[in-house]
């Protein structure tokens, strides 16, 4: 028992690698997203788990907001869908700010689920965007042509997803389990029911200039202590969705002061600086 661990699996989002291949297309540069004209068939869209308020909205609410087209080539066949990008609706639609997964349902059915990350990289490249649509070809997407939404994702294995009617949001969470009296599951919701502290730390981006900030965050040790840590643990292993891992002996954690910190300068991270959370080691 003398090796026995606690292991933290934390949703922590340091620096995200992804198996989506995404790639340019340099035709979509000279398009304009442009709807068609009549009236869009009379169908709603279903906006509900990690958001301020759940919603639904129609396609007349849709096009209210900034277009994205997409041009895909499926069985031979190249189309320019139109619609919004998944990172756009998501601003529009109140997403809370530790949104991490978004899956398309269709009829409480899901059909395809991915994370805030693959939709966040999908805008860094023109013609990239993950989007969800509801105009083709200069016509709306409806029912015979597997409509009225319809998600297309460029770079992922099921790039188009027909028939969606529900875009359900779920958080990143915290999970901590291992040697413990009972695990825990973490979300943005309840994360200051722990105790919180505001460090000052340095910290120095890959691509940017070094920057001091103070960081707000969860003591580990708090979280630690409300899971019930086994006498004989003696280890902390800290992983996070892109495979980052770090290991620190109990007294470490202690003696450094770990945070899981969700805030910089009273600002909720970005998804550029690893929302939503991140370990910080002052």
């Amino acid at each position: 028992m003398k090796n026995q661990k606690i292991v933290v699996l934390a949703i922590l989002a340091m620096t995200l690698l992804f198996g989506v291949s995404i790639y340019y297309l340099k035709e979509n540069s000279a398009l304009s997203p442009t709807l068609p004209t009549g009236t869009p068939p009379n169908a709603e869209l279903k906006i509900t788990g990690d958001v301020e308020t759940e919603k639904t909205l129609t396609i007349t609410d849709l096009k209210q907001m900034p277009l994205t087209i997409i041009t895909q080539t499926s069985s031979g066949e190249t189309s320019n869908y139109v619609g919004i990008s998944v990172i756009e609706l998501l601003k529009n639609v109140g997403a809370e700010w530790d949104v991490g997964l978004v899956s398309f349902r269709s009829k409480d059915v899901t059909k395809c689920t991915i994370d805030i990350y693959q939709a966040y990289n999908s805008t860094l490249f023109n013609g990239s965007e993950f989007i969800l649509a509801f105009a083709k070809n200069g016509q709306w997407l409806n029912g015979e042509t597997q409509g009225p939404f319809v998600l297309v994702a460029p770079g992922l294995e099921r790039n188009i997803v027909f028939g969606i009617s529900e875009m359900n949001l779920q958080p990143w969470i915290i999970v901590v389990n291992g040697a413990v009296d009972h695990q825990l599951i973490i979300t943005g919701k309840d994360i200051e029911d722990y105790e919180i502290k505001t460090v000052q730390a340095t910290y120095a981006p890959p691509d940017g200039p070094q920057r001091v900030s103070n960081w707000t965050g969860v003591t580990l040790s708090s979280i630690l202590q409300a899971s019930g840590v086994s006498s004989e643990a003696n280890k902390v292993t800290i992983s996070a969705v892109d495979g980052y891992s770090k290991e620190f002996s109990l007294q470490e954690m202690q003696s450094l002061g770990l945070l899981i910190g969700y805030q910089e300068n009273g600002v909720a991270l970005s998804k550029v600086d690893s929302q939503p959370f991140r370990l910080i080691v002052p």
